[in-house]
């Protein structure tokens, strides 16, 4: 478990962390305001009001990121307009959108709204710099938008890897994984609405931006429809779960911390991201039979006989049952009902062994294990991490996968666990 002392430690790095982006990115937006020219305001006009619709209508990913087709205004204002006004509209817009969503209830406090700002203007200002020293246009526009593709995932990876203490490879191979097909697809319409911009007559300008412009507006709102709606459904999921455990005072948040572990692990092993997220809901759910189980039994002080264990082993079962009666879980429902198994093959319920239990299951059997192992339980008190570790390493080829094991424990010691 983290003491105080480091989740202190992380918090101070956190605010670090993003005093340093805010310093920085407000530093590039002070530069590039100064090298600020005269300009036609009014051909400019249109993108920074498509910039501020943009930012009105952002996608919050699951992993709390916020996704915007911004982007689009960013590169096509740096390419024809050059890098100071592309800098000045995205830092502006995103502190003057930013400041009137929080009138309207939005809790984000003024040091955020600056260092979100911040941030925009840092990695456009990157993308310019890289964009101005190369001629080809094509090549100087696509390693431009690369630049900003990996220095705003890069940015984002290491905010949440001080802020949830995750594996910052991992967080950032998740994140471009997750995001890179949207990036390249808004990168090409980024440059087809420069070419057509500098190819089409004053008085077809405007049509025409908006020709490409809305229907990827569109497009975006209703992505961001759709992840809002998954991240309803897992908080319904979130909310089942505790409802569960409220049976069990020493398994509240049992769950989530399984989920959690499962997914590191997963990550650990190379399971597809685009897998991770029924692995999450499952996991979540994988205790959901003890519904079934009497409470007098879930609460029991004393050891269990014989029948009260043979009452426990149901839920896994049970699990199972409940989760084939959900359409797009139910073929990952083996994975809850095998989660018991041992790898000797003296596990429950159908006593598999080695590999012919799937490997999801193998996973989750370990992060329940160690979860169950570090928690106080009304027959012992908690185990210390290390001294988790060290009883599922003698464990290792009987209960465990051997070979899990070990990557679990260094998915333990990137966690700051061990």
């Amino acid at each position: 478990m983290e003491t105080n002392s480091t989740t202190v430690l992380h918090d101070k790095r956190l605010k670090l962390y993003r005093y340093a982006v805010t310093v920085a990115g407000t530093m590039v937006f002070v530069i590039n305001l100064i090298q600020l020219k005269s300009f036609a305001w009014k051909e400019v006009a249109i993108f920074i009001v498509l910039h501020f619709l943009a930012q009105l209508l952002p996608t919050k990913l699951p992993q709390g990121y916020i996704f915007s087709v911004s982007f689009i205004v960013d590169l096509a204002l740096m390419v024809l307009f050059g890098t100071p006004v592309a800098v000045t509209t995205t830092y502006v817009m995103s502190l003057v959108t930013k400041l009137i969503v929080r009138l309207f209830g939005q809790k984000e406090s003024i040091g955020d709204i600056f260092w979100y700002s911040a941030q925009n203007a840092l990695v456009i200002g990157l993308s310019g710099l890289v964009y101005g020293y190369i001629n080809d246009t094509v090549f100087s526009f696509t390693v431009a938008a690369v630049v900003y593709f990996i220095f705003t995932t890069l940015l984002l990876s290491v905010n949440s890897r001080l802020f949830t203490k995750r594996n910052l490879s991992a967080e950032w191979i998740t994140t471009v994984r997750m995001l890179y097909v949207n990036y390249a697809v808004i990168s090409v319409i980024a440059f087809i609405m420069t070419v057509i911009y500098k190819n089409t007559p004053n008085d077809w300008r405007l049509f025409n931006i908006l020709l490409f412009f809305l229907p990827t507006l569109l497009i975006s709102h209703s992505f961001r429809l759709y992840n809002n709606t998954k991240q309803s459904y897992l908080n319904t999921v979130k909310t089942l779960v505790r409802a569960i455990e409220a049976k069990d005072p020493y398994t509240r948040g049992h769950s989530e911390h399984v989920a959690e572990l499962t997914l590191a692990l997963a990550r650990e092993v190379g399971i597809r991201e685009r897998d991770l997220q029924k692995l999450e809901y499952v996991t979540l759910l994988h205790d959901a039979g003890k519904i079934g189980i009497p409470e007098e039994i879930l609460n029991k002080q004393a050891a269990l006989t014989a029948d009260e264990f043979d009452e426990i082993k149901k839920h896994s079962v049970l699990s199972a049952d409940i989760l084939q009666k959900i359409k797009f879980l139910s073929s990952k429902s083996d994975i809850v009902l095998y989660h018991h198994e041992k790898y000797n093959g003296t596990g429950y319920p159908a006593g598999l062994q080695g590999e012919k239990i799937p490997l999801e299951s193998r996973i989750m059997a370990i992060a329940d294990a160690y979860d169950a192992m570090t928690t106080d339980r009304p027959f012992r008190p908690a185990k210390t991490p290390q001294q988790a570790m060290e009883e599922m390493m003698r464990l290792a080829g009987r209960q465990f996968d051997p070979g899990l094991i070990g990557v679990f424990k260094t998915v333990l010691k990137k966690r700051g666990q061990l």
